[in-house]
Formats: structure tokens, sequence, C-alpha cells
């Protein structure tokens, strides 16, 4: 039941009477973008209607979040940037910025694709608040490094074993029939067990072993009355070029112990970050941008006050 002020003509519910508190507006904004509950869930919370959490939740997607102060590094600490998009269809990529170790998200930016040189003004960013890097992790797109190179030099930069895993395996396919292509597959999945440079002289070594018994193989070609022709095994021929550069790339981590071999700590947070979204799917896409700035103003901030309810 609602009730009308006699002197402004202001609403409230029958619940705001009886004990005069309603929850926060943020607290409850915070609830809807970072635990994924439903107008319907909140009704019931605050005793407020859906109309109203409608219009009050819509001004603050039209609004950016606060400023948020992250903590800076110390002079001697060692630190690796973790660098990774999240794509929402064919509308927009999440290059997400993550110092390794720390669950903390740094940055995050909007992009139609993974431009190198909007990567080198994220990059800049870092710079200038005073940020310094042992090395970068990323995915390995030629945006990434040419960004990488362009702002931090020849800094060593480790490629995802767990990408270039997947893309080589992917060209394969899962359960290939040739034996041949089987035996490639094997190598492919011996990436993740070369934790030395003795295992990795052996693998390449195998490798190239691989490519000098089926070279013939690789070469086999189709062609039609037209005189055009391709390649037969093209998935195989693209699987061979992601494993002969994996070495030079990938293995960065030999030489450094503390450096992450993968981007997975990226990963895991992806995957709650497109659970959230997607309880939220109808959202057009300017407010899908402001939910996810507003996602990751509220996911650090919670990090936080749990380390100092940790701390103290």
């Amino acid at each position: 039941m609602r009730y009308r002020c006699h002197s402004c003509g202001k609403t409230f519910s029958s619940y705001q009477k009886k004990t005069g508190e309603k929850k926060s507006i943020i607290s409850l904004f915070e609830k809807y973008i970072l635990d994924g509950l439903t107008y319907k869930n909140i009704t019931l919370l605050s005793k407020l209607s859906v109309f109203t959490l409608r219009r009050r939740f819509d001004q603050l997607l039209a609004s950016s979040p606060p400023s948020f102060n992250l903590p800076l590094q110390s002079e001697t600490e060692v630190a690796y940037l973790l660098v990774d998009g999240l794509w929402f269809g064919k509308r927009f990529c999440l290059m997400v910025y993550r110092q390794s170790k720390l669950k903390l998200l740094l940055y995050a930016s909007f992009m139609a694709k993974e431009y190198g040189s909007l990567i080198s003004k994220d990059l800049e960013k870092f710079k200038k608040k005073g940020y310094h890097f042992t090395g970068v992790v990323s995915d390995g797109g030629t945006g990434v490094r040419k960004a990488v190179f362009k702002t931090f030099g020849h800094i060593p930069h480790q490629i995802c074993l767990a990408h270039t895993h997947r893309q080589a395996v992917n060209s394969l396919g899962r359960c290939p029939k040739d034996n041949r292509v089987k035996e490639l597959k094997k190598l492919a999945d011996h990436l993740w067990l070369i934790e030395s440079k003795e295992a990795l002289k052996w693998w390449k070594g195998k490798l190239q072993a691989w490519i000098n018994s089926n070279r013939e193989f690789t070469r086999e070609y189709r062609r039609d009355d037209q005189g055009h022709w391709w390649y037969i095994h093209k998935g195989v021929r693209k699987a061979l070029r992601t494993l002969v550069s994996a070495p030079d790339f990938c293995f960065k981590f030999l030489d450094h112990p503390l450096m992450p071999k993968t981007t997975n700590e990226i990963e895991g947070q992806f995957s709650a970050i497109s659970k959230k979204s997607l309880v939220h799917i109808g959202l057009k896409r300017e407010k899908i941008q402001s939910f996810l700035k507003w996602f990751i103003y509220f996911y650090n901030k919670r990090i936080l006050s749990y380390r100092k309810k940790k701390n103290t």
C-alpha cells in the first residue's frame, strides 16, 4: 500500500512508513550489476516498484561510474601485465588489463577491433601513472604485439600458451582420423608438458622430424578444370605454422620463472563478466558498455573492501 504526503505530495510505501528505512539506490544497483539480480528480486528486497527501479537504474547507466584510485606498485615489485580481449559478438571488444597475481582490473577500454594504436594509448596511461612491468602476457594478436613493442620496447612478451594450443587443435580437429594428423596433435598437446629448455629442444626436434617425414603430405594439392588449385590439408598447414612459431614466442617463462605462461587469470574474470551480462542481454549497445564500466567499478570496490576486512 502507498501513501501520499498532504504537504509535499510525494508518495511512499507502507514499508517506508513503518520502518523509515530504504536501501541506497547505489547498493541496489550494485546487486543488479554485480550479483545479476533482476528487477523482481530487487523489488522484494527494497519494496520499491519495478518502474522506480528501472527509472533510477537507467539514470545511473546513462552516467559514468566514479573515478577509482587503485593502489600503485612498489618500486621493487616484480609485476607482469596480462592483456586480453573479450568479444561481444561483432559489436565491440572489451580490452582488459590486469596485473598478474592481483585480482584488481587495472583498466578496460572498448574497441571495434584490437587496433595497435588504441592499445598503445592504453599502455601509455600505465606509464604516466607510474606503473612498471617486468613483462607482458597476451594472446599474441598483431595489434597487441605492436603496441607492447612501441610502448615498452624489448620487454619480455609471453604469448599465451593456451591460445596457441587452442589454435593448433582447432585447425587439426578434436578427433582426427589420419594417423599422421594424430601424431601432430600429440605434439600440440605436448606443449603443456614443456617446463625446461631441454624439453623444448627435444620437442622442436620431434616437430622437425614430423615435418621432414610428412613434407609430401602437407604439400598435396587439388586442381579444378579452370586451372585453380588449393592445398588439400589447409588445417594441418595452419597448425604447423602455429606450432613452428611457438618456441620463439610461447616459452619466455622459461627465462622468467615468475612469468605466467597463459592469460587464464583474465579468462576466469571474463567468464564472470559474460555470465552477468547475459542476464541483462536485452540492453542496447550504449547501455551494455556502461553496464561493463559499472561492473568493473563494483568488482574492484568489492575486492578492496574484502582486503580491508581481511587485514583488520
